[in-house]
């Protein structure tokens, strides 16, 4: 999977956020996705991480993605 269309998935699931996405072997199965976003404000880490978890559905249950590191901040 394309890193641009990761970024696209959580453009859209985060309006507004500043989205950034590494593919880190260049075999386009392990990202590092770093997501600030207003949607994150007063929640905990881990609630973040299921938003962006939720995002990227449907390549995790299909194996697309197979390994994925995840950095949020909300911007309050």
């Amino acid at each position: 999977m394309a890193a641009h269309v990761i970024r696209t998935l959580l453009d859209h699931a985060f309006p507004g956020g500043e989205v950034d996405v590494e593919d880190r072997t260049g075999g386009g199965d392990h990202f590092q996705v770093t997501v600030v976003s207003p949607a994150f404000n007063g929640l905990p880490l881990i609630q973040q991480h299921k938003l962006v978890n939720a995002a990227l559905a449907a390549p995790l249950a299909d194996g697309t993605i197979h390994e994925l590191r995840i950095r949020t901040k909300g911007t309050a």
